[in-house]
């Protein structure tokens, strides 16, 4: 460009993404246009986030173009040449232009010519004001003919290329047309990402597919989040390179919240207004007037608005960008950690920032550490294991990597050493800032993951906090909200390896601030390191689970920690000494292997809310009295020395009592009828218990009891006697016929009768009891929802047809059982199942029944009963997370399922299921059959197993045969089917890479063992769609009566 008078040193439109590299080019005469149409055109470019170099320099004009101006001309991209009046009066502009035509001819590079008040035929053949200009040459330059003549053809050139004719039309119109040609032709250079940023792409395409860009008449808010050092900043950074060209006002706010310390409110609005109208408005000192601004002014203009590092959302709120004050079009992107801000605010989609997979990790700690795309010779392991520490976090990978740069292989294995020891401060500063954040006790919640519980599952830790007071309800979901910890699959808490490292560094640092040192403890080596500090009184929690080595623990050491709260000691913990003193303090109590005798005479605990004491040497819980208003469960498992419970009137409030396993122990203590807040009670294999307190039978809050292989409580004809009918409230009168083993069929009938009232039990587990009937009164329990009755000695049940909440009957290892009980018609019970997804196991499991006869009807009756519970529950089904099973004696697959084959293996095509809504779920089955090995053979101690495989090649679905196989119990070899039902989002929601797969590998897995042999015969699925269970359900309906003579299944039927 050439300047008919000095002015200011050079001034850029905008700073420049690479040295020497500009969008566009522009060559203009600035007497002409400089302060109308240019000054017009650049503030447009700018708009759009074009680069565009604007030569208004004090550079000495001479013969030849300096080299600045040339650099800056081969590096553009696009050229435009501004041709006006005066344009080819100036050399400099010629020159430029021949520079120009050069570079365009040899790279390929548009020129887009603007004719500014010029006819474009005098431009073309040098005729009127230009034929002047070149008149004037011609004589300057009579000894540079061929100059002249480049000129000419230069001229001659650009006139040619079809543009923009300015003549008699709105400058405004035709400068948004320019840009938006430049635009086009800059299109894929947008879309392109520098090299370093890897993996970025597929991210910025699902948020550019949830911006919905194309869509201009709404305004939408899309939030995104991310633990620290993830890269939200840089995928919003490369975005707003690739798509803030489409808008008119631009504003990015790369740290909201720390304008909003220093300049408040009004500093951040004025931070918006200068972004997008690129005026400064420091004469604004009041709200009144930015808010007003904000709203009048962005109204008329589609805006593209970033706000990074938000962590209030009251920071948003007083912004005045409600949607309403934004143009048609606008988009807002807000970035935060704290995913309940976004929420709160009232974003139409939030994107969670994901960890890099292996593949991009690779890829970034190469770029970091070698300068190269691959890993150097001789460096794999220590590449590896510094990626293994840095677990996907970008910011770990790229310090990691640019520290590592050029150093050998010794320096690297002496700083892996260190880092475990002394991480690095750049990366723990980035992730504390989301700790300080939060408010004490989910610092708490925090350290307690890092320090014990990553990887638990949800509701035990849920628990466990909530014992220590911490709510943990909301406290994990705000840990979620900041991305701190996240659930996978919905069950167990996970939570990043620096994120865990950060958590243990805090509570091993000194703190002027607080008693954090010490507090917990996860390691028997600390247990010295609070010795030699005196810090015993600062330790609140221990969990030892799995000690890596063995190390015996003096006792005395816990008698010191006097505000212990948490105690867990798993297997592996030995202890010397005695324990004379435990905190007073505690409130979840869990040893395993105990080795005591009872607890300490000196402890109090009345603020313990569970007691753990699994596989313990307890032979009673304390001497005298002691009084635990706050304990709601006590866990006994395999305590075989305990032979004495406590009077149940000291723990009140007890709401689950697990004394299974605990074979020395005869009798409970009559108190036990106090607790009427006790809702699971487990006998399970108490196999010397006599008797059971009468008033056990007023635990009206009961909705678990297991009193499996507890024979001798049905055959003490002593106590059965004691039992007085008055006392017990009968619903029925039994109809039993047959005599029970060693006892009077009408006492242990009116035990059992008395179940009845439970009238909340959800679950009774009666097995290998030695029963031989059962009254007519397990029938009638309203609220029964699994009934397990393995290993008796029935001959026939009664009928069941009232438990319209059952959804699993087993009845494994009846022997003498010849008939099923008629089985209740399912119906719909949300509640139910949302109670019963704990189990996750549902269905009806008949095995080793030999003489059980008209195995075709029952089989057909059992999948009668599947599909109407499928049916009847579809809604509920939709968020279950489990199967549904049958297994039956039989030989044969229903033929209901149509794709069969011979063999345990078969491949399903999901292709015609995957976008069709109607379909429900699968059900598949296998027949399989049970026969005797060579013992000597053995695979297993114990019995063999049976398993449902899905294969998509990613990833794999494994669902266990629910069925015992015994060695001793199974005294027939027999066949069996084993069918299930699988809904449709159960697949996807177990792993999410079966969400999308177009087919599957379906393999029934077996493992031989205790001298019996599995095999599977054939096997087969079939799509199961509602119109199926709709064609079944009109079916049925003319057979009610499921023991009638030669009944039709037809909906089962071919």
């Amino acid at each position: 460009m050439a300047s008919s008078s000095n002015s200011s040193s050079s001034a850029l439109m905008a700073l420049p993404r690479r040295k020497n590299y500009y969008d566009v080019f522009v060559t203009f005469r600035g007497e002409d246009t400089r302060f109308n149409f240019i000054d017009h055109l650049f503030a447009a470019l700018q708009r759009k986030g074009i680069f565009a170099f604007r030569d208004d320099t004090n550079l000495q004009k001479g013969e030849s173009i300096p080299p600045e101006l040339i650099r800056a001309i081969e590096g553009s991209q696009v050229f435009i040449a501004v041709l006006s009046k005066n344009y080819a009066s100036s050399t400099w502009c010629l020159r430029e232009l021949v520079h120009i035509l050069d570079c365009s001819q040899v790279s390929g590079r548009r020129v887009l010519p603007v004719f500014y008040d010029v006819d474009p035929s005098e431009v073309r053949h040098q005729k009127g004001i230009y034929g002047e200009a070149f008149s004037k040459h011609e004589q300057t330059f009579q000894h540079e003919s061929h100059v002249v003549q480049s000129w000419r053809e230069a001229l001659t050139q650009v006139g040619n290329i079809s543009g923009w004719d300015l003549r008699d039309k709105p400058q405004y119109a035709e400068i948004k047309k320019i840009v938006e040609e430049i635009l086009n032709i800059l299109g894929h250079n947008f879309s392109s990402l520098p090299k370093e940023l890897v993996g970025m792409n597929p991210h910025i395409e699902k948020v550019v597919n949830l911006l919905l860009l194309d869509s201009v008449d709404d305004v939408r808010v899309v939030g995104i989040c991310g633990m620290g050092g993830i890269g939200k900043t840089t995928l919003t950074t490369a975005l707003y390179g690739q798509i803030s060209h489409q808008f008119d006002a631009r504003c990015f706010i790369d740290d909201l919240s720390k304008i909003y310390r220093h300049d408040g409110q009004v500093g951040a609005q004025k931070q918006i207004l200068h972004q997008t109208f690129g005026k400064e408005h420091f004469q604004i000192c009041n709200l009144f007037d930015t808010d007003d601004l904000i709203r009048r002014r962005l109204r008329r203009l589609r805006a593209l608005i970033i706000l990074d590092n938000v962590d209030k959302v009251e920071q948003l709120d007083k912004l005045a960008l409600n949607r309403e004050y934004l143009g048609a079009g606008s988009r807002i992107i807000i970035i935060s950690r704290d995913e309940h801000i976004l929420n709160e605010y009232g974003v139409d989609e939030v994107y969670k920032v994901p960890l890099l997979n292996e593949t991009n990790s690779l890829q970034l700690f190469c770029q970091k550490a070698f300068k190269l795309e691959h890993v150097m010779s001789g460096y794999d392991k220590m590449a590896l294991d510094t990626l293994s520490y840095a677990n996907g976090l970008p910011l770990a990978i790229k310090v990691l990597g640019s520290f590592l740069f050029g150093r050998d292989i010794s320096e690297w294995r002496s700083k892996l050493a260190r880092l475990r020891e002394c991480p690095i401060k750049d990366i723990m500063d980035v992730l504390r800032l989301s700790f300080e954040g939060l408010e004490n006790m989910e610092k708490d919640i925090f350290l307690d993951i890092a320090c014990f519980f990553k990887g638990y599952n949800k509701e035990c830790v849920t628990n466990i906090l909530n014992c220590r007071g911490f709510h943990a309800d909301i406290g994990l979901r705000i840990l979620i909200d900041k991305s701190l910890i996240s659930i996978s699959y919905g069950t167990n808490i996970t939570m990043h390896s620096l994120l865990v490292e950060l958590g243990r560094k805090i509570v091993q640092e000194n703190s002027t601030k607080d008693l954090r040192k010490w507090s917990r403890l996860w390691s028997l080596e600390h247990f010295n390191n609070v010795m030699l500090e005196n810090m015993e009184k600062n330790v609140e929690a221990v969990v030892i689970c799995h000690p890596r080595q063995i190390k015996t623990l003096v006792a005395e050491t816990l008698s010191s920690m006097s505000h212990l709260r948490l105690l867990i000691f798993d297997r592996g913990v030995y202890i010397s000494g005695s324990l004379n003193y435990l905190s007073n303090e505690l409130r979840y109590f869990k040893w395993t292997c105990y080795p005591f005798m009872c607890l300490p005479k000196s402890f109090q605990p009345n603020q313990l809310v569970e007691l753990y004491l699994w596989r313990s040497s307890i032979q009673q819980l304390w001497e005298g009295k002691k009084y635990l208003p706050n304990l709601k469960t006590m866990d006994l498992m395999y305590s075989k020395h305990l032979i004495k419970m406590p009077n149940f009137g000291e723990v009140p409030n007890l709401e689950r009592l697990n004394l299974d396993g605990c074979v020395n122990l005869v009798q409970i203590d009559p108190s036990i009828g106090l607790l009427r807040k006790l809702v699971f009670l487990n006998l399970k294999n108490c196999k010397n218990l006599i008797s059971i307190p009468n008033n056990i039978f007023g635990l009206t809050s009961l909705k678990y009891l297991n009193l499996s292989w507890c024979s001798k409580v049905f055959t003490n004809t002593r106590h059965l006697n004691k039992l007085d009918s008055s006392e017990i409230v009968l619903h029925s009168q039994s109809t039993t016929s047959s005599l029970y083993h060693n006892a009077d069929k009408g006492l242990v009938s009116r035990l059992l009768s008395s179940l009845l009232s439970f009238s909340f039990l959800w679950e009774l587990d009666i097995s290998f009891c030695g029963l031989s009937q059962m009254p007519d009164a397990i029938g009638c329990i309203p609220w029964l929802g699994r009934l397990i009755l393995m290993g008796n000695n029935f001959v026939t049940l009664p009928s069941f047809r009232e438990l319209s909440n059952l959804v699993y009957l087993d009845l494994q290892h009846c022997k003498q059982l010849k008939f099923l009980p008629e089985l209740p018609l399912p119906h719909s019970s949300p509640s139910v199942i949302k109670w019963d997804e704990y189990w996750k196991k549902w269905g009806l499991y008949i095995f080793n029944c030999p003489e059980l006869g008209e195995k075709d009807q029952y089989s057909s009756m059992t999948l009668l009963w599947l599909i109407q519970f499928v049916q009847a529950n579809q809604e509920s089904l939709a968020c279950f997370r489990g199967t549904i099973g049958i297994v039956i004696p039989g030989s044969e697959i229903p033929s209901w399922l149509n794709n069969q084959c011979v063999g345990k293996s078969t491949r399903i095509d999901l292709s015609p299921t995957l976008h069709d809504s109607n379909f429900i779920g699968l059900a598949c089955c296998v027949v399989f059959s049970v026969t005797f090995d060579d013992p000597t053979m053995t695979t297993k101690e114990f019995g063999p197993d049976i398993s449902l495989v899905f294969d998509c090649h990613t990833a794999t679905l494994e669902f266990m045969c629910p069925v015992i196989f015994y060695g001793d119990l199974i005294t027939l070899e027999s066949n069996h089917t084993w069918l299930i039902y699988v809904p449709r989002d159960s697949l996807s929601y177990q792993n999410k890479a079966f969400k999308d797969v177009d087919h599957i590998t379906m393999t029934a897995c077996l493992e031989d063992g205790n001298g019996l042999h599995v095999d599977v015969k054939t096997c087969g699925y079939r799509y199961v769609f509602k119109q199926d269970l709709k064609q079944f359900n009109s079916t049925v309906m003319h057979h009610r009566n499921p023991f009638a003579q030669k009944r039709k299944f037809l909906a089962i039927e071919d």
